[in-house]
């Protein structure tokens, strides 16, 4: 465990949002924003992770994982009235603080490690994460002398002409030694304009005070920008939808059109499956090796497919493992189901799971045989190489024995003539 602790503010209001939801609840790719950068800090190992919310947005504490420790700032007054809410709760161990906002989904675990390695390699009392920005307006500007060394951050509102035309910009994330900062923090007053209180003043005290100051520069700007509209949010879900998209591909995964394919941060590929447009993977999912996948299929929470499953266009899966070599290919429905390896899923069929109180359970043995149109109302199990019917309809707990074929509504077993005895009778 490193001397670290995180802090990640997350108590603004968020009114560009227009929504009723904490801005940190909103969802990128299926996640709260907020746990997007828990989620990148946590391989660092801190000796704690603090997320700030505000008194009024007790919600967000039900969201984070239980790794991570809730600090109450009362009133929203200020970045640097925020990291105070936290200080109580600093491990007295700890050496440095960094600080994150829980508005940035896009920020990646190796953006805070070379944030907190440039700091350590710096013995720097506090190290301002930067970016640069062709359009840098809003944005707080880094002032460098020409020894490159940062001398002070200026509002955008307050730049000269001159210091409007820099475009490295304060992303707002840093890494302090903590002395230092709880140091600052003491003298840091409140703005004359708004009454609030600016971690940029801290950092611009201790640099007026001879403390070291350094700058570390995040090469891709989009990993570090923030979230503060609706707008923003879509675009930041097609970042992280991309990225995903994009590691799947690297992993040896076909994806036919990136464009009309969706696939939960979580979800597991195999190697050599393909996955053709329109399809959509929910979390927690799991697919084997050299699968294929849609076109329009949905996947939803907790299927998993063993290798070489076969899953077609018009056809949904929830809660349900499918063993291997089993197909499906068309316009079916299976929810709370575990199939057996090389099961036939003829088009049409349905599970009917759900019988208005209870989700039930059905089972579908290995080499069973599924025709068009059945539906198996659960609970129920298909015996192996066991064959329904094309329209029949298997009851609840009328189970299909082993070999055995059934057809009809409700679905009868067929029975073998016994042909011996047949001939003695003529």
């Amino acid at each position: 465990m490193s001397s670290l602790c995180v802090v990640i503010l997350a108590a603004g209001e968020g009114k560009r949002m227009k929504s009723s939801l904490p801005k940190v609840m909103h969802e990128v790719a299926g996640k709260p924003m907020v746990n997007h950068v828990v989620d990148a800090a946590r391989p660092l190992k801190p000796q704690r992770i603090i997320v700030v919310i505000g008194r009024e947005r007790p919600q967000v504490r039900g969201i984070l994982a239980k790794d991570t420790r809730v600090a109450i700032q009362d009133k929203p007054l200020g970045t640097a009235h925020a990291v105070k809410a936290a200080l109580k709760d600093i491990p007295l161990a700890a050496r440095d603080v960094m600080v994150l906002y829980g508005d940035t989904p896009l920020v990646t675990f190796d953006v805070v490690r070379s944030l907190y390695d440039f700091h350590k390699s710096q013995a720097a009392s506090c190290t301002v994460l930067t970016t640069y920005l062709d359009n840098p307006r809003g944005y707080g500007r880094m002032l460098r002398n020409d020894a490159d060394q940062v001398i002070g951050i200026v509002e955008d509102k307050e730049a000269t002409a001159a210091q409007k035309l820099v475009r490295e910009v304060n992303t707002g994330m840093y890494c302090f030694d903590k002395e230092d900062l709880l140091n600052a923090l003491e003298h840091v007053q409140a703005s004359r304009k708004s009454g609030e209180f600016y971690l940029t003043d801290a950092v611009s005290w201790l640099f007026h005070h001879g403390q070291k100051v350094v700058g570390c520069v995040a090469e891709d700007a989009q990993e570090v920008l923030g979230v503060n509209s609706q707008k923003e949010l879509s675009e930041a879900a097609c970042v992280v939808r991309r990225r995903v998209l994009e590691a799947h591909v690297a992993a040896g995964v076909t994806i036919a059109d990136p464009a009309t394919t969706f696939i939960d941060p979580s979800a597991q590929i195999g190697a050599g499956t393909k996955v053709y447009p329109f399809t959509y993977i929910e979390k927690n999912v799991v697919v084997g090796r050299s699968c294929s996948l849609g076109p329009f299929c949905h996947l939803r929470e907790n299927a998993f497919l063993e290798d070489g499953c076969s899953i077609g266009n018009f056809t949904e899966i929830k809660n349900s493992k499918l063993g291997a070599g089993t197909f499906m290919r068309h316009m079916s429905y299976l929810g709370d189901t575990t199939v057996g390896k090389k099961v036939n899923i003829g088009a049409g069929t349905v599970v009917a799971n759900f019988d208005g109180k209870n989700k039930n359970k059905t089972v579908i043995k290995d080499g069973a045989f599924i025709g068009c149109d059945a539906v198996l109302v659960a609970p129920v199990v298909v015996g192996k190489k066991a064959l329904v019917g094309a329209g029949s309809v298997v009851t609840r707990q009328h189970h299909v024995a082993d070999g055995a074929t059934v057809v009809g509504v409700p679905a009868r077993e067929l029975k073998k003539k016994n042909t011996k005895r047949s001939r003695q009778q003529r």
